[in-house]
């Protein structure tokens, strides 16, 4: 299976896999791959379940040209959003984004997704920063991108949604599926009084594990 094969099947899945969650509508969502210095991503207005690898669009990473789309497809509207990570974070080989119920209304809100009682969100993701609101498809999405970026593989998007990048797009998307299952519970919990804070010490520790796990500390 050569390079771009294995990269197609990965974004599809990826893509196939936000709509099965039920994270995604008919059209909204996308996500992509990198392939050297280009990347293969989503086009705009195609459900995701519908995906073939001949609707996938290349795109130059340092230009942002598009090199190869079939007749009648063009790249995701979100494109500069994905050119973004890929050009900060050389690490990065898949990017999703999407707009899961729970989750997206913490960035309806303008509200991070953190907790002082889930110590699985603690370690696994610190917290959900929020970036702040950029017009979705243009560059002022990516304001506060670069710098989310230092600390956070998963963000939101202030009244717009949430974004994950991971090493491959699958890898994405399930991170995508984690922070939406954590909302979900943060959520509930507020029906039963709210979250029963962690021990005396526990969220220095939880925080601390998390930044050994990015090899930040």
């Amino acid at each position: 299976m050569n390079d771009i094969r294995r990269a197609a099947e990965d974004c599809l899945k990826a893509a196939k896999l936000l709509y099965a969650r039920g994270m995604v509508n008919a059209y909204e969502g996308n996500v992509s791959v990198r392939l050297g210095d280009t990347i293969l991503i989503t086009p705009s207005a195609v459900c995701k379940e519908e995906l073939s690898p001949e609707d996938l669009v290349e795109v130059d990473i340092p230009t942002g040209n598009t090199i190869a789309a079939a007749p009648g497809r063009r790249a995701s509207s979100e494109l500069k959003m994905h050119l973004c990570v890929y050009r900060n974070r050389p690490d990065v080989s898949g990017v999703a984004h999407a707009h899961p119920p729970f989750a997206t209304a913490f960035a309806v809100a303008g509200k991070p997704i953190e907790s002082v009682g889930y110590p699985e969100m603690r370690i696994l993701y610190d917290r959900i920063p929020v970036c702040r609101y950029g017009r979705p498809s243009t560059e002022d999405v990516n304001f506060d991108i670069p710098e989310v970026l230092k600390t956070h593989d998963a963000f939101l998007l202030e009244n717009h949604g949430l974004v994950a990048v991971a090493g491959s797009a699958i890898e994405a998307a399930y991170k995508l599926e984690g922070v939406e299952s954590i909302a979900k519970v943060l959520t509930l919990s507020k029906l039963h009084g709210g979250e029963r804070p962690l021990p005396d010490g526990e969220l220095e520790a939880t925080h601390d594990i998390y930044l050994h796990r990015r090899g930040i500390l």
